[in-house]
């Protein structure tokens, strides 16, 4: 597994840092650290997790490959786990398990994160945590996180308001798997906001000195509020896109009835055509037309007279229309 770990100096930057230099001092009340665990190895991890004296339940959650979301206090630790948004492609609901410990944040995912990528550059010189604790730590992941389930959410409208357009151009422009496709990702992407805002919420309820939010409250409301807002967002352009299909199947369902109207105009002009056909075409040895020297252009005329006219009454009715 991909272990990392980062010293929050006294600048509220982080500075990279080791296993050995963590386990000497997360103890001392004065560092505080954060641990980003990537592609976790069972065996590694457990060691890892026994060596800080955690409850067997966090190593369990913390393995666990799926699962629902959840926010725990066991004993002297929190442990935090919702799924993730991180691309369009990846199949699936990926999970992210957060670990909090009186001096030390640590953060577990199976797959590489861009958002992890950004905070640990950003705050390493540019940015700094608005304070000195392993709370502060915990705001920007969620922080970030919702950041990008919202431009998720952007893109997808934008992807939306592009197949509206297509449509508007050419009802039967697009697919009914573009539609079902976008459909199943707001779907996907409206489950995990609401895993986030589960969370949000209950990091809010807690009172624990192991995680005080006391100074950041204002923070993770306005994280919370941004979630409600992709939330109602996902939830209209669900809506959006159940119109867009329901005038899909109306479209295909006024070209399949004009087909059958034009069909039942064929029917309807060559059955008395039959008719005259199949009267014809008896072989009975009586029947005076056939010896009238006039006998075929008269038929033939009156077959096309008879379809004339049909075709003539049809046009009048609006069928080809």
């Amino acid at each position: 597994m991909n272990l990392r770990v980062f010293l929050l100096n006294e600048s509220k930057h982080l500075e990279p840092s080791s296993q050995t230099t963590f386990f000497e001092s997360f103890q001392d009340g004065k560092s505080y650290y954060w641990i980003d665990v990537e592609n976790p190895d069972p065996t590694s991890l457990k060691k890892f997790i026994e060596r800080l004296g955690l409850h067997s339940l966090v190593l369990e959650e913390c393995l666990e490959p799926a699962g629902t979301s959840r926010v725990d206090l066991y004993h002297q630790s929190l442990f935090i786990k919702f799924s993730v948004q991180l691309a369009w492609d990846i199949p699936g609901q990926p999970f992210f398990s957060i670990i909090c410990i009186p001096q030390a944040v640590i953060t577990i995912h199976e797959r590489p994160s861009s958002t992890i990528e950004n905070i640990a550059e950003e705050y390493s010189s540019a940015a700094r945590f608005h304070s000195f604790s392993t709370a502060s730590i915990v705001y920007q992941i969620f922080d970030r996180l919702i950041d990008e389930d919202m431009a998720f959410v952007l893109e997808a409208r934008r992807d939306i308001e592009s197949l509206e357009e297509a449509m508007d151009k050419a009802a039967d422009s697009a697919q009914i798997d573009q539609i079902l496709t976008l459909k199943q990702r707001i779907s996907r992407l409206s489950i995990i906001c609401e895993d986030q805002r589960h969370c949000v919420t209950a990091l809010q309820t807690i009172e624990s000195d192991l995680f005080d939010i006391s100074d950041l409250r204002e923070y993770f409301r306005d994280s919370l509020a941004n979630l409600e807002y992709a939330i109602r967002s996902a939830g209209r352009q669900e809506t959006h896109l159940s119109e867009l299909r329901q005038h899909y199947q109306i479209t295909l369902q006024e070209k399949t009835n004009k087909r059958l109207r034009l069909l039942t105009i064929l029917s309807a002009v060559f059955m008395p055509l039959s008719l005259i056909a199949g009267i014809y075409g008896m072989n009975f040895r009586y029947m005076p037309e056939l010896t009238w020297p006039y006998s075929y252009p008269v038929v033939i005329f009156i077959m096309i007279a008879v379809a004339a006219v049909l075709l003539w009454i049809f046009y009048r009715k609006g069928w080809f229309k």
